[in-house]
């Protein structure tokens, strides 16, 4: 049975968050509502995932880089009412594992929740719908095929498993992944997905 510690500012909020994650089968071991009582809790409870809400004492981006310096392996999945997309860049850089918008329903919750332990970073389509990219870089500079890849590698794919999915070799992953990195002024996937979330490119 996964276990998972809830935060979120909001004592109603946990409750509901708890009573889902419990039903879906999920061990509640920690409930906080701050970021310094999540690392403490991270530490204590050593547990597989987080679900984190609002949270009002640390800046997101910094709290998930508490959170992983409290355990490095933990699932961190990240609730949010609205937030810019350098804000969503910033959290995909610091390997945040989910990104779900606030009023994400509890089956969809559960899904995402589900496809994060399996080792697939999760982005809720509706953080980044309805927005206009940036005009620094044109759409069409990243061919359709470096777009699939981007893709697969925003759903946490491995190079491997994108070589899979696509019916390309490995070496060919890797040169389109270089192309993607050069276009995106990238040094490497996390950087190239916080870029590709920013421009609007994972819409």
């Amino acid at each position: 049975m996964p276990s998972v510690v809830v935060a979120d500012v909001v004592p109603l909020v946990r409750v509901g968050l708890t009573t889902v994650l419990r039903a879906d089968g999920h061990d509640v071991v920690g409930e906080v509502g701050s970021a310094r009582d999540l690392a403490k809790a991270v530490i204590e409870h050593t547990p597989d995932f987080v679900v984190v809400g609002v949270l009002n004492d640390l800046a997101l981006a910094e709290m998930a880089r508490q959170v992983r310096e409290a355990d490095s392996g933990v699932r961190l999945v990240v609730m949010l009412q609205r937030a810019p997309r350098d804000t969503l860049a910033d959290l995909l850089a610091v390997d945040v594992d989910g990104l779900l918008a606030r009023s994400v329903t509890p089956e969809a919750l559960g899904v995402a929740v589900t496809r994060v332990l399996a080792g697939e970073r999760y982005i809720d389509p509706a953080l980044v719908s309805g927005e206009v990219p940036d005009e620094d870089l044109e759409p069409m500079s990243l061919t359709a095929r470096e777009r699939e890849v981007l893709g697969l590698l925003a759903a946490g794919s491995s190079n491997r498993e994108i070589a899979s999915a696509l019916f390309v070799s490995l070496p060919t992953v890797k040169t389109h992944l270089a192309h993607i990195y050069d276009k995106l002024d990238a040094r490497n996937r996390n950087e190239a997905l916080g870029r590709a979330m920013t421009l609007g490119l994972l819409s």
